[in-house]
């Protein structure tokens, strides 16, 4: 099974390597948003600090939300949806291969062409803007295994959205909501350490914080060692349960294809 899952994984990144304007287009949008969000911050803060964040260690944060966003929606969240809508995956049914892994390698085959891109311009933001270094190499180390954690996570929730399609026959608005989660939740647009407490609550509860939030905090030093390996723990329990769930919901929705579709 791992040579298939390969396979699809290595058909869908050159899908998107063949694209490379994709790649350019990815990094000057990121960058424009980057350079917007270091022109607000810098105002905000000035000399002084705001929730813990000096303007240095903001510089980090939105280096690493760059970072972060170029992977979270690097994904073929429509390619997966169309497979539902178009009717495919009544095809996919007879076919001797389990669609959620299949559909997994090709999700990620598509994250991974996004990696240079997002690499490029991470470092083309650190050269320009010199932002905070990390606390230590050990939180260095362990930050990277967190960004690392976003593939999988970003595979589940957006597997989760496009099975809406069984029972919506579309895929925009469930698109737009879950981009938005993922943006306000994650910490991507506001830090959550700035939100009211009870939202910060929230925020925690949820997978979509493990975006941005886990990996900066790590990089930054705002947990100590057991934090961040106890936040690694809880993305590596996020993806584990979501891939159950989505197993679980697959079961149940899938009958809605057999039967129509015989």
């Amino acid at each position: 099974m791992a040579r298939v899952d390969l396979a699809f994984a290595t058909v869908t990144f050159k899908r998107k390597i063949a694209y490379k304007t994709t790649w350019l287009f990815s990094i000057l949008f990121g960058g424009w948003s980057l350079l917007a969000g270091l022109a607000v911050w810098s105002q905000i803060i000035g000399d002084g600090e705001l929730g813990g964040y000096d303007w240095s260690a903001m510089k980090a944060y939105l280096v690493i939300g760059f970072l972060t966003a170029t992977l979270a929606w690097a994904g073929s969240d429509w390619e997966m949806a169309n497979r539902i809508l178009d009717g495919h995956v009544a095809i996919d049914l007879t076919k001797p291969v389990d669609f959620q892994r299949a559909r997994a390698a090709e999700y990620i085959g598509g994250m991974t062409a996004s990696v240079p891109a997002a690499i490029l311009g991470t470092a083309l933001a650190a050269l320009a803007f010199r932002p905070a270094p990390p606390v230590s190499a050990l939180a260095a180390l362990l930050t990277g295994i967190s960004v690392l954690f976003i593939f999988p996570l970003a595979f589940c929730i957006s597997y989760l959205a496009t099975m809406t399609c069984f029972i919506t026959q579309r895929f925009l608005g469930v698109q737009w909501a879950k981009d938005s989660l993922v943006a306000f939740f994650s910490g991507m647009m506001v830090p959550i350490a700035l939100m009211p407490v009870w939202l910060q609550g929230v925020a925690w509860a949820l997978p979509f914080v493990h975006f941005t939030t886990t990996p900066a905090s790590i990089y930054l030093g705002r947990v100590d060692t057991a934090g961040a390996l106890g936040l690694i723990a809880a993305q590596a329990a996020w993806a584990a349960g979501l891939w159950f769930i989505a197993r679980l919901i697959w079961a149940r929705l899938v009958k809605k294809v057999t039967i129509h579709g015989g």
